[in-house]
């Protein structure tokens, strides 16, 4: 990743808490920081990170490419092994990733643009997108959104670097997989306003229970000022114990109303989504999945307490386009309902709703991958999953990946096969489905990022690029 960040070497020395004597004879500046050495440009700040390799093994590259200096941990030996005049670009910290935390941070707390972070085990990117949408108002340079999914101790920081003098609005997503990031997130972000979608069973493996999770998606709060608003949907589980950590922290709750009195009411339903009536008029909202509405309507609340118009609020929602691999339908000979960027399992049972309300008539093929970080609760997720299809026997599941058998044997007659992950051909399980189904049979493609369910979907697609080369 690489974010602008204009800066002079002696600023960047004291948001890093060196002492005067080492910032005196500081001259340099810089205009990039990045932690990756192939996005390296004249003027970064090279910032190596630990992952599957050690980003001090690139420092060299990096400083080859035009980094100007570099961050580099005490003691690694990798900094032992530059040159002299390497060496002199270089700045030590204790830890490269908290050190990146600390200048993210420092670069916030200079602007007072309005910060709203969104956190949840469900629907934290598409509720980000939706919310940015409605700022469709501002100039490009006047809104900060959270790229992609970059949503994590790295991607977060560099969402902040994007800030400037003329941002106003700055839409930050938050994830996890491990208590206390969410507090740490929220500590370098600083939100005025937050968003909980849902408290689900994302990562329950590491969390260990459903109470730690909404423990720590409730420590969203734990950077906002007193006076700041957190918002949360009626029914969310665990709410004593949103409303306890919030209260901690003098940060008001409110709930936005689901079922009962709700902001948007559904009018019709087709297949395509639904037809929403808000303040007596009319929105189309395209995409099918009850459950996104409760997103929907959270987006809203947050809009109408900060001011935002009706007409403004009506055109966002309605311009709406689903991100990359988050129930995309694409079109071809099959219905394709690409969901597989990731999945739990209420993010599975929710596309599976999807899949029905679009199908209407329609044969469904789901084809849905194992879903990880479940720990010894994996059984009966996959179980709950499998049941839920029970009852739909002129449809068919093809299941993927060791866990998935478990949906699979729940699922009893609707289960048509089971794929292994490492003995799969994804050419040839799509061309069978080619010439077993029928053309505009839907397809629901689902499951955990490392299944990378895309696979699927892209030999699908391969199979209509062939087919258009042959005509």
């Amino acid at each position: 990743m690489i974010s602008p960040f204009s800066y002079s070497l002696s600023t960047i020395l004291t948001f890093l808490g060196k002492e005067p004597k080492d910032r005196i004879h500081a001259k340099g500046s810089v205009s990039w920081i990045t932690n990756s050495s192939l996005e390296a440009r004249p003027g970064a700040l090279f910032v190596p990170l630990k992952d599957k390799r050690d980003g001090h093994e690139f420092i060299s590259d990096a400083l080859r490419r035009g980094a100007a200096y570099f961050l580099y941990e005490t003691g690694n030996s990798e900094f032992q092994k530059l040159s002299k005049e390497e060496k002199s670009k270089g700045i030590a910290v204790q830890d490269a990733l908290l050190a990146l935390g600390q200048l993210a941070k420092f670069h916030r707390n200079r602007f007072s643009c309005l910060v709203i972070g969104i956190t949840g085990s469900s629907g934290k990117t598409s509720t980000k997108e939706l919310l940015g949408n409605l700022f469709h108002f501002l100039k490009p340079n006047e809104k900060v959104i959270t790229e992609k999914n970059y949503n994590n101790h790295i991607g977060v920081p560099f969402t902040l670097f994007h800030i400037n003098e003329k941002t106003k609005v700055v839409v930050c997503e938050m994830g996890m997989n491990h208590r206390g990031e969410i507090s740490y997130l929220s500590k370098i972000a600083k939100p005025n306003i937050a968003l909980i979608t849902t408290i689900g069973s994302a990562h329950i493996e590491n969390l260990g229970s459903p109470k730690a999770i909404a423990l720590e998606k409730s420590d969203i709060v734990q950077g906002m000022d007193e006076g700041s608003v957190l918002f949360v949907p009626q029914g969310i589980q665990f709410p004593e114990i949103v409303k306890q950590v919030a209260k901690s922290r003098r940060v008001s709750v409110r709930f936005w109303p689901m079922d009962k009195n709700p902001i948007l009411k559904v009018v019709k339903t087709n297949r395509f989504g639904f037809t929403l009536e808000y303040k007596g008029k009319e929105i189309q909202w395209n995409l099918p999945g009850k459950s996104l509405l409760s997103n929907v309507r959270g987006v809203v609340a947050v809009a109408e307490a900060l001011g935002l118009a009706d007409d403004t609020i009506i055109k966002g929602i309605q311009s709406y386009k689903s991100p990359d691999k988050r129930l995309l339908i694409k079109k071809s000979y099959f219905h394709i309902i690409d969901d597989s960027y990731n999945a739990n399992p209420e993010s599975m049972l929710s596309s599976i709703d999807a899949s029905l309300q679009y199908a209407e008539n329609q044969t469904i093929i789901w084809l849905l991958g194992s879903m990880k970080e479940l720990g010894k609760f994996s059984k009966s997720y996959h179980l709950q999953i499998g049941k839920s299809l029970q009852n739909h026997s002129k449809h068919h599941l093809f299941t993927f990946g060791k866990d998935a058998t478990w949906i699979g044997k729940a699922a009893g007659k609707v289960h048509k096969g089971h794929l292994e992950e490492d003995n799969v051909d994804f050419t040839q399980f799509a061309l069978q489905l080619r010439t077993t189904f029928p053309k505009g049979t839907v397809i629901l493609v689902k499951g955990s990022r490392s299944m990378k369910m895309e696979r699927f979907v892209e030999a699908l697609f391969k199979l209509e690029s062939l087919d258009r080369e042959r005509n």
